[in-house]
């Protein structure tokens, strides 16, 4: 009950305040900022080495990674002013700009991925699901990084006109007394600047918005496994991945 009230709360606009939202905006580029960061350092060298086709796939690269930071804060003005921004979004697509964005981090880890889910269009705007999914498998891969094999997966199935994505990893787990918290802005377990309370706040929000919903399991065989279910925007079409 009290989950499902702050998640109202937050619908209503308590993350509209300008000091929250700036923080917000941090927490969403703070990924891209970081790869375009290593982009433009090895472009830099490609040049010098006379590797130009590697280095114009970087600045493409690099010139994708800068139009999606605009998207970010484009939809981050309307998460704040919370208008009836009903946009569509290609699953697939998402999870594929997710691992992208992530991939500076990606690289620092021996990790197995299992993807079983079919892609589908969901009622939801493209960019705020990636904003989902970039909070829920950064946050699997912060519980992972102890893990010598670490293993993430991404498992769907469709129920009553919605799909239900379940980010499963095989991390620490989360203990009884941090899992009293985990949906309130600005509660983390991250030291210092590396975590800002607002990433499972802001994902919960952006999915209860469409109709959906963000919930937590924590399996009996160890990690933690979040499920988020939006409403599907062609019931009929889902596609094998």
């Amino acid at each position: 009950t009290l989950r499902r009230a702050q998640d109202e709360l937050v619908q209503a606009g308590k993350l509209a305040a300008i000091g929250q939202m700036s923080t917000s905006i941090a927490h969403e580029l703070n990924q891209p900022l970081a790869a375009l960061r290593t982009l433009s350092g090895n472009t830099v060298r490609f040049l010098e080495r006379g590797a130009l086709d590697t280095a114009s796939a970087n600045l493409k690269t690099i010139n994708e990674l800068i139009d999606r930071m605009g998207r970010i804060t484009a939809s981050l003005r309307s998460f704040a002013r919370r208008g009836d921004d009903q946009g569509e979004a290609n699953l697939g697509k998402a999870v594929d700009a997710t691992f992208q964005i992530l991939g500076s981090r990606l690289e620092t880890l021996p990790l197995t991925v299992h993807r079983h889910f079919s892609s589908a269009q969901l009622q939801i705007d493209q960019t705020r699901l990636e904003q989902i999914l970039v909070n829920l498998m950064g946050n699997a891969l912060d519980a992972m990084q102890a893990q010598p094999a670490p293993e993430l997966w991404l498992e769907g199935d469709v129920a009553d006109g919605k799909y239900r994505l379940r980010v499963r990893d095989n991390g620490h787990g989360i203990d009884p007394e941090t899992r009293k918290h985990l949906f309130e802005p600005f509660f983390t377990t991250k030291p210092g600047e590396q975590g800002l309370g607002l990433g499972l706040t802001l994902s919960a929000s952006l999915a209860a918005a469409t109709g959906g919903n963000l919930a937590v399991e924590h399996p009996a065989s160890g990690g933690t496994a979040f499920v988020l279910s939006l409403p599907l925007a062609s019931p009929q079409q889902v596609e094998s991945k």
